[in-house]
């Protein structure tokens, strides 16, 4: 096998290193569901999944008052994504991880 015919298996089955992470979450509002991140993606990425779960955490404990009353200032289904906008496990128990979980519309 030639190298680079090596390298282009060992990146296409490498596990890719993400470049970032936000928290993504659905809010309601008088238009309707809304997909929100934070840090906006204009803005840079948060640079650790753990900050990342963290905040997102956090963001949720002052939430669930506003999630348990259906207020319009709650926010649903918050999880860390990465800069692909794909779910993240949870650090540490390795699942995927969901505060104030709702299936909206």
């Amino acid at each position: 096998m030639k190298i680079t015919d090596g390298l282009k298996i060992i990146e296409n089955g490498w596990v890719r290193k993400p470049r970032g992470f936000r928290v993504k979450f659905q809010k309601k509002t008088k238009n309707g569901i809304e997909v929100r991140y934070s840090p906006p993606l204009e803005e840079a990425p948060l640079n650790s999944d753990v900050t990342a779960w963290r905040y997102a955490w956090k963001l949720w404990q002052a939430t669930v008052p506003a999630f348990e009353a259906g207020a319009p200032d709650a926010l649903y289904n918050i999880t860390v994504v990465d800069d692909q906008d794909n779910p993240c496990r949870f650090y540490e128990t390795g699942d995927f991880e969901t505060y104030n979980p709702e299936d909206l519309p």
